[in-house]
């Protein structure tokens, strides 16, 4: 028999370390890579509890001020209030960003409020209908939608029932899914919308102007007439948190109502909350 070469035994031995050390790396590399993701899963979700604690706490504080304003003015909500005030456009915070809002629901026509088969509210819708190019046959779908489902929460329902969708949203920055009692605030509603209800300009301008000046009254908001269709005050709110920490953001959108507990004491719930795909 012939044996190996001594230069062969050498090379085939640094041929093996060499394996090993390829080995070793490539068992290395893959340790490092998950490390670095569990890592990087960690920061993301530190960064996603601390979006929503920012969320939360903005959330809070709204209804901090739709609480305290309960107690201060109760008989009138107006947009120069603190409570509208609270709102802001982006802030910074530790590696993002922040911005709330708050919005008066009752700045819109309710749908809810033909539940009641009175013929304002349904003159009403039929007039903004109208003005906003939606046709005759919609508004009759909703009022069969009602007369069958109850008071809604959203439009939802009524696009699964194949409403048009196209006049759904021609109706949607003026029209809202309240409880049926809940009265359009002639101190927050939108000049336009108001427009479309009263048919009045000069009506339209004379509550405008007592609007610059504090707000209607409950009484005064009544003798504008359209049978009790409008009110001075609201309980019913739209919270907006956009949170950004890192590379996670968050916008959450709450609906907040404003009652009374067995006491009298101010009450304020959250009824709905929803997380929203931010747009792109």
């Amino acid at each position: 028999m012939t044996r190996p070469k001594r230069g062969a035994r050498r090379g085939m031995v640094l041929l093996n370390v060499l394996i090993v050390v390829a080995i070793s790396a490539a068992a290395v590399t893959v340790m490092i890579v998950a490390q670095d993701i569990q890592v990087r899963r960690t920061i993301r979700l530190h960064d996603a509890a601390q979006a929503q604690s920012y969320a939360r706490a903005g959330e809070l504080s709204a209804i901090t001020a739709l609480r305290r304003d309960a107690l201060t003015a109760p008989d009138v909500d107006v947009a120069s209030e603190p409570w509208a005030q609270i709102g802001q456009t982006a802030v910074a915070i530790p590696n993002g960003g922040f911005a709330l809002s708050i919005a008066d629901e009752q700045a819109r026509f309710n749908v809810n409020a033909l539940i009641k088969g009175e013929p304002i509210p349904a003159a009403a819708l039929l007039e903004i209908a109208r003005l906003t190019g939606v046709s005759r046959e919609t508004v009759s779908a909703i009022e069969l939608a009602l007369t069958v489902l109850g008071p809604l929460r959203d439009d939802v329902p009524l696009r699964a029932a194949g409403v048009n969708a196209a006049d759904l949203d021609r109706l949607a920055p003026y029209v809202v899914f309240l409880p049926p009692e809940a009265k359009l605030n002639v101190n927050t509603a939108d000049p336009q919308l108001l427009e479309m209800v009263l048919r009045d300009p000069t009506a339209v301008r004379r509550v405008l102007d007592q609007r610059a000046q504090g707000g209607l009254s409950a009484q005064e908001a009544t003798a504008l007439g359209a049978g009790g269709l409008f009110g001075s005050s609201s309980s019913h709110f739209r919270v907006t948190t956009d949170v950004r920490v890192g590379e996670v953001r968050r916008l959450t959108v709450s609906r907040v109502s404003r009652s009374e507990d067995a006491g009298g004491r101010p009450r304020v719930t959250v009824t709905q909350r929803r997380r929203l795909t931010p747009p792109s």
